[in-house]
């Protein structure tokens, strides 16, 4: 759909050096070359450690967010723990721009909680 933020996500599997060095190594990304976002709403889903949220991380920087989180209006670094997969994705955007646009780290998100 071409209303969408975002119409899909690609692995650059030619960037790749050794898929057995992280994050490359997550399931998350050895299961997947391209993701194509058709619908409204998509929902990632699977054990922990699987790599959902390093794939949402790497979307989120690759959109111009700050890894950290906050708004695209936000750059800063207090510490990186971000890994480099969004150095290996190819983020295609569709033709809608987001008037107001947040992304909520989700460890900042479960550190909170406890």
């Amino acid at each position: 759909m071409i209303d969408q933020y975002i119409t899909s996500i690609e692995l650059l599997t030619e960037k790749i050096k050794d898929n057995k060095d992280y994050p490359f190594s997550l399931p998350v990304v050895r299961n997947f070359r391209k993701i194509n976002f058709d619908k409204s709403i998509t929902f990632l889903t699977g054990e922990n450690g699987t790599g959902k949220s390093t794939l949402l991380e790497a979307i989120a920087i690759k959109y111009g967010f700050n890894p950290e989180g906050g708004s695209t209006n936000f750059n800063f670094e207090t510490k990186q723990t971000h890994s480099s997969l969004s150095d290996f994705i190819r983020l295609s955007k569709g033709i809608k721009k987001a008037k107001d646009n947040f992304f909520f780290e989700s460890r900042k998100f479960l550190q909170s909680c406890f």
